[in-house]
């Protein structure tokens, strides 16, 4: 058998998994890039004391559309007392689609 018969299709597919890989990658933002914008945007209003943020991008439906969305949360000290909140957050702008004080 010749090299260059295994060497071709496994450069054909290095180069089609690393184009794909980064098509999917600039489609979404990254979660934790997400969860910092979120918690920059909260912590105005008070210390943040504890943050979390799924790592996996879900449909998420608001007013009739379906939006692919992280979801996450922060803890956040307000009156001396920690408060939580849930949120969801655009995967593709990082626009906050809503926020839930628990």
């Amino acid at each position: 058998m010749k090299w260059y018969k295994l060497i071709a299709p496994a450069a054909i597919g290095v180069t089609v998994g690393t184009l794909v890989g980064k098509k999917v990658r600039d489609k979404y933002l990254f979660p934790e890039k997400v969860l910092k914008q979120v918690k920059n945007s909260l912590k105005q209003d008070g210390p943040i004391s504890g943050s979390w943020i799924l790592m996996e991008v879900k449909d998420y439906t608001v007013d009739g559309q379906t939006i692919k969305a992280y979801q996450g949360g922060v803890t956040r000290l307000e009156n001396g007392e920690n408060t939580q909140y849930l949120f969801h957050v655009n995967a593709e702008n990082g626009d906050i689609i809503d926020l839930e004080k628990l």
